[in-house]
């Protein structure tokens, strides 16, 4: 006859009730859908997911940096695009001028125009962005963090253009004043810059493909990542319907086990 200490639960008991906190565990995973929510239950998982949450951290952050430099990209291209146009407008009044047949008058107007332009030209380079903060940076051109050592240029350095001012009124003063010779010889110089002006929206399209190559690579990351977490995080639904099926399967025989040897017990007690 199995002994009964009042003070202490017999091992059936104890198994019945190891049984039904496994089952209440596995349950409470399936409900959840969290394989995990403490580091004793995995300690090794815990500690790479915790590797992995700031690596997301830090993925979020790269993502928010080119959201940003994105939009501050899109507005550098559209000043620049305009500063461009302007030139190539300079250069089309300068050649207008230059042609002897037209009257002091008439060169008056392009003059005033040409200072226009000037004017536009430095208001587009002057902008602040988005931000609050200058849009060209008056130092070196504008760095975003997209990634562990990687940076791109949203904006560049208003250095570049620095030489725009100065050879805008020269142009308007010399088509007031100057003669076709000194018109004509400021081409040269104002193809040089428009050259110049070209060159740098030509290099921005190139960092602003970087910002977009490293969203896409980042997203993809992403979902690795993630899946990644998955794998170690939450529970795989199928595997733990089963183990809970043969948990109960267990219970109700070590329940039924229970029964018949309590019974036989008492049997055994009556005679």
């Amino acid at each position: 006859m199995q002994s009964v200490n009042r003070n202490r639960p017999s091992n059936d008991i104890v198994l019945q009730q190891e049984l039904a906190q496994n089952i209440a565990h596995r349950q409470q995973q399936i409900a959840t859908t969290r394989r995990i929510d403490r580091a004793s239950e995995d300690p090794a998982a815990w500690s790479e997911i915790s590797n992995i949450a700031k690596v997301q951290a830090n993925m979020g952050a790269w993502l928010r940096n080119i959201d940003r430099g994105l939009s501050i990209a899109a507005q550098a291209d559209g000043a620049m695009s305009e500063v461009n146009g302007q030139l190539a407008r300079t250069t089309e009044l300068l050649v207008q001028a230059s042609n002897e047949t037209i009257s002091a008058v008439d060169r008056e107007t392009i003059a005033q125009e040409v200072e226009d332009i000037g004017r536009t030209i430095e208001d587009l380079l002057d902008q602040d962005n988005g931000f609050g903060r200058p849009l060209f940076s008056l130092g070196p051109p504008l760095e975003i963090p997209i990634d562990d050592d990687m940076v791109a240029v949203a904006a560049p350095s208003r250095a570049g253009f620095n030489a725009l001012a100065p050879l805008i009124t020269n142009i308007a003063d010399t088509i007031r004043i100057g003669d076709a010779n000194q018109r004509n010889a400021l081409l040269d110089p104002l193809r040089v810059q428009s050259d110049i002006a070209a060159n740098i929206l030509g290099n921005h399209g190139i960092e602003n493909d970087r910002l977009l190559q490293g969203a896409a690579r980042l997203e993809d990351r992403k979902i690795d990542v993630s899946e990644y977490r998955a794998s170690l995080e939450e529970t795989d639904i199928t595997l733990a319907i089963t183990e809970t099926q043969k948990l109960l399967v267990s219970l109700e025989a070590a329940q039924a086990a229970y029964a018949r040897i309590q019974q036989s017990s008492l049997f055994d007690q009556i005679r």
